[in-house]
């Protein structure tokens, strides 16, 4: 009988180390697969020392007995934390954020020479040798495909994908078709149709929340259509309901950071995001209410607190929303509303405190943007805050929009088998959140490493330093 019960744990055991060897060679992941290859190899011994030694049965039992109790420990339910959303960070006084001065907008929207330039580098003389700087190398993300000698099947295709917003960028802003609402439908009854809407467009998570007028910009700064005149302008009080959606960075490209093929992925979401908010604004001025998408050609607001807000994810360390099943593989975008709407709660994944002790992307990160230590205090909000004008100058120098830190997060990994087991713990067990980031550095590394994309976005034709 002991020796039947060690040959079927023993398989068990067996089954779950092919498994994590065959989802490793999967993923490309340059080191699982060879721990996965020697738990799988290391099992063969007990088994043939099970069946030709009686002796060392029992020891092995208590082997085995130990390990499974180790593993059933991380099921043992914690007290899981309601989250607050977005508010949850705030811890003092939080102004409105001015747009003019996120560096995209200092980069493209200060005409050298022009009034608005000196305007501002008055109020910002720190800011101005800096950006000249950055302005000359070609912009956020430098001449496009730097790093890759711009190999140009993918700049092409960047640079096809980026030209979408600006043709719907016009079309932002949607106004009633009718004086009034043509068709009166519940709340929860919109908001079920408004996301298998925007679900069956291409959105892969959405959600809804309330507008908290609080990560809105203050004043506009982002210029793309000539209309200076708007430059410096307050922004008003945004719309009070948001469809907040996100769509999904493929692994495969996103895996190659901050070669090209992740920008090709980026930019291509981009346009997705700008095609789907368009529509749905549409949809509802053809509903009767106001739609206003937000999209990389029209934001009137941080799109991330909002994202928190609807449901969708946490805040992570590397500043990116770590979203449920998908993690920071996401590009969020938003349609701001006036039609009544049902609003989702924040959701708990365990991210945040996962993000405190693992320190993955900070440690890959290649500008040192992204901190190491304990979160600080910005505008009265708690959190870990990105440099971003360091983060923006390796982007210059690479040609791309990097990536790395959303590659290397343990919560990119594809939503399959054993990630998905963990991601079902994180939340529920309070071991699972303080071991596993120390358990996946040891298996998987902290070091980053390209790894191989499909064939018809490879760019080793153009491959560079």
């Amino acid at each position: 009988m002991l020796l039947v019960t060690l040959l079927v744990v023993n398989s068990l055991f067996f089954v779950l180390a092919a498994l994590f060897l065959y989802e490793s060679i999967r993923e490309k992941e340059p080191r699982a697969p060879k721990i996965g290859l020697a738990l799988s190899a290391g099992l063969v011994l007990p088994a043939v020392l099970t069946m030709f030694l009686p002796s060392i049965r029992w020891p092995i039992a208590i082997f085995f007995g130990l390990l499974i109790l180790f593993g059933l420990l991380f099921f043992i339910p914690g007290k899981q934390k309601p989250h607050k959303g977005s508010m949850g960070h705030v811890v003092g006084e939080v102004k409105r954020f001015d747009e003019r001065d996120i560096p995209f907008a200092r980069n493209r929207s200060l005409p050298p020479g022009s009034d608005i330039y000196r305007h501002y580098y008055e109020m910002h003389p720190d800011r101005e040798e800096p950006d000249a700087r950055r302005r000359d190398r070609g912009g956020p993300v430098g001449r496009t495909g730097a790093i890759d000698n711009f190999y140009g099947p993918n700049v092409s295709m960047i640079n096809a994908s980026f030209s979408l917003p600006p043709m719907l960028g016009p079309y932002a802003e949607a106004e009633p078709v009718n004086s009034r609402p043509s068709f009166l439908v519940e709340p929860e009854r919109a908001s079920e149709i408004v996301k298998g809407f925007a679900r069956h467009l291409g959105a892969d998570l959405v959600g809804i929340c309330r507008v908290n007028p609080l990560w809105a910009y203050s004043h506009r700064g982002e210029i793309y259509y000539d209309n200076w005149d708007q430059w410096g302008e307050e922004i008003r009080e945004p719309l009070p309901y948001a469809v907040v959606f996100a769509t999904e960075m493929k692994y495969e490209t996103v895996g190659s950071g901050p070669h090209t093929p992740a920008l090709v992925e980026s930019s291509a979401n981009y346009a997705k995001g700008a095609y789907i908010s368009t529509i749905l604004s549409r949809w509802f001025a053809g509903m009767g209410y106001k739609g206003v998408a937000q999209h990389s050609r029209h934001y009137d607001l941080l799109m991330v607190p909002l994202a928190v807000d609807a449901g969708l994810g946490e805040l992570g360390r590397n500043g990116y929303l770590i979203s449920d099943r998908l993690g920071p593989r996401v590009r969020i975008f938003a349609v701001l509303t006036d039609m009544p709407l049902v609003p989702d709660k924040p959701v708990y994944l365990g991210a945040e405190e996962f993000c405190r002790r693992c320190k993955k992307c900070a440690t890959a990160c290649p500008s040192r943007s992204i901190p190491t230590d304990d979160k600080t205090i910005f505008n009265g909000v708690k959190k870990w805050k990105l440099d971003e004008d360091t983060c923006f100058e390796y982007w210059g120098k690479a040609g791309t929009d990097c990536s790395i830190c959303m590659g290397v997060c343990p919560f990119s990994r594809p939503n399959r088998s054993i990630h998905r087991l963990v991601r079902w713990l994180l939340p529920r067990s309070y071991l699972a959140r303080r071991f596993f980031p120390y358990i996946d550095n040891l298996i998987y590394g902290k070091k980053w490493r390209s790894r191989a994309v499909p064939a018809w976005v490879d760019y080793q034709q153009g491959t560079g330093k």
